[in-house]
């Protein structure tokens, strides 16, 4: 006997504490003297980078990783002449975020400056996570397709296909606030960035997933009407 497909999507959401916070910073620096600047820059990321293994040294747990993602070097010419900047950008990650912010707000000089934080979730965490949301949002679509089903009289007896978009991550991810050397910053000194919030940001992630269950008339209506329909629920 025909059976009548039913289209419907589940979903299921988690709101949780990050257990991870990617710590973004610059090593800047601008001016007249290109060697200078360079040296300036390069001593401070040596001085940076030395204070990164001494974290790790001291608290191991407190550091997942950390890297250099950038350098960029720019020149430019203003109404005074040549001028020259270098930056270097670093980022740590943490996952003891006590140890982040007593680290961090020791770690900003004249030349190196905190750009912002990333609050995120381990990625043993975003599998455990993407597991219970996956079943979750599985039920959700039974759920729809069992009320949907017995609107019309019909009983689920089985799942044809099974769609999953995957995870998506709907949270703030923290705050940026870039440096950036221009001529009007030339006028008026490096510019540094402004306050920081070390106050984690709650991650919020959203499952969605697509599935089409197979449904036939309920046992006592099977003999009267006989028929194959399509219903699709939201």
């Amino acid at each position: 006997m025909p059976v009548t497909d039913i289209l419907v999507y589940g979903s299921a959401r988690d709101t949780r504490t990050p257990d991870r916070a990617e710590v973004r910073l610059q090593v800047s620096k601008w001016g007249r003297d290109w060697e200078s600047i360079h040296q300036s820059v390069t001593a401070a990321a040596g001085s940076l980078m030395d204070a990164i293994k001494e974290l790790e040294a001291k608290k191991p747990q407190a550091l997942v990783s950390h890297s250099i993602a950038q350098i960029s070097q720019k020149s430019w010419t203003d109404d005074i002449g040549a001028a020259y900047s270098e930056s270097v950008e670093v980022t740590a990650v943490f996952s003891d975020f006590h140890t982040m912010s007593q680290w961090i707000f020791a770690q900003p000089t004249e030349t190196v400056n905190i750009q912002g934080i990333t609050w995120a979730l381990s990625p043993s965490a975003q599998s455990e996570l993407a597991i219970a949301l996956t079943v979750e949002a599985m039920r959700n679509a039974r759920r729809k397709a069992e009320t949907f089903a017995a609107s019309a009289g019909l009983d689920i007896i089985g799942i044809q296909t099974l769609a999953d978009p995957g995870l998506m991550n709907t949270t703030d991810t923290g705050t940026r606030q870039p440096v950036a050397v221009t001529r009007e910053a030339t006028r008026h000194g490096t510019p540094s960035s402004g306050g920081i919030d070390i106050t984690p940001t709650p991650i919020e992630t959203e499952i969605r997933i697509e599935a089409h269950f197979l449904a036939d008339l309920a046992a006592n209506d099977a003999a009267l009407f006989p028929r194959r329909r399509s219903l699709t629920s939201p």
